[in-house]
């Protein structure tokens, strides 16, 4: 498969997602939104307009200016990988603010405000396990690894949603929040995990991204949401260390905290993805820095 990077300012890609709420036929465009300490990602096809997860509540504002820029005006459905507040916080505003067709989540009831706010909605609600496969139109697929019922996974990273998105050669594994013993089941249940993009698990924290779960998903790219100097110490030094010692090489390497927004855009055989910001980003969190180094 023919592979391009592109370490470009974001002006182009906005200018183009103004022009249509629909990506253009045989096309597929995915944006790691800017939404700090949580995770929230824009899936446009032909057909539909999908987001996975929404950020935080305190993150509203930046979710909205991109939607708002990138020219959305329905969604046909929205994922929520998992019910904790930086994955599920502005699902009931978004339901509130645009026509909204189905609501997906792994089925585990919360007794989170969140949760229950856009649970109480007349959204119709579909709950996904390992096996089921979600048509996002225009050719593209989400594949459903996880939850498995068959599995006793203990908290609620662990279960989260994990799907592949799949379109032609092209694909990215989404995995919410997962923590190394889902990513283990995963390894051991037999799927195909490789995946052209790997969104970090749990905002490449140190509990997750093990060297076997990304060795079995062979990444060329990996995508980053976190927050800047957030508490926790995402991304973290050894979560940089394994997806370089698995050949992912230092300039693949995106975070929203650093390089904002980012999109990929694919036909299904080559691709193109553009950062908003290009620099080079330092991460001193743990003390020991570690340094990633962009092409300018």
């Amino acid at each position: 498969m023919k592979k391009i990077f592109a370490a470009v300012f974001g002006l182009l890609f906005f200018i183009a997602a103004t022009c249509s709420a629909y990506t253009d036929a045989g096309k597929l465009k995915v944006t790691m939104l800017d939404v700090g300490q949580g995770d929230a990602f824009l899936v446009e096809t032909p057909e539909q307009n999908v987001l996975i997860d929404t950020g935080d509540v305190s993150a509203r504002s930046k979710l909205f200016n991109q939607l708002e820029s990138a020219g959305i005006t329905r969604f046909e459905k929205i994922i929520l990988t998992h019910p904790h507040a930086d994955h599920i916080g502005n699902a009931k505003a978004v339901i509130d603010a645009f026509p909204v067709d189905l609501v997906i989540d792994n089925g585990k009831a919360s007794n989170s405000p969140l949760y229950n706010n856009y649970v109480s909605t007349e959204i119709p609600r579909q709950a996904v396990v390992s096996g089921d496969v979600l048509d996002f139109g225009g050719g593209v697929k989400f594949r459903v690894f996880l939850p498995d019922s068959s599995t006793t996974l203990q908290g609620v990273n662990n279960q989260s949603i994990v799907g592949k998105l799949t379109f032609g050669d092209f694909s990215i594994l989404f995995t919410g929040d997962i923590e190394k013993d889902a990513e283990k089941i995963l390894c051991k249940s037999g799927v195909n995990l490789e995946s052209t993009i790997l969104k970090a698990c749990h905002h490449g924290s140190k509990t997750s991204n093990t060297d076997n779960f990304v060795a079995h998903v062979k990444p060329t790219f990996i995508f980053i949401s976190a927050g800047l100097g957030n508490k926790f110490g995402h991304p973290h030094k050894i979560a940089l260390r394994t997806y370089r010692e698995n050949f992912v090489l230092d300039e693949n390497i995106f975070c929203t905290a650093f390089n904002g927004q980012v999109t990929v855009e694919t036909d299904g055989s080559n691709y193109i993805v553009i950062p908003e910001k290009v620099s080079d980003w330092v991460i001193d969190y743990t003390k020991e820095i570690v340094t990633v180094t962009r092409i300018s």
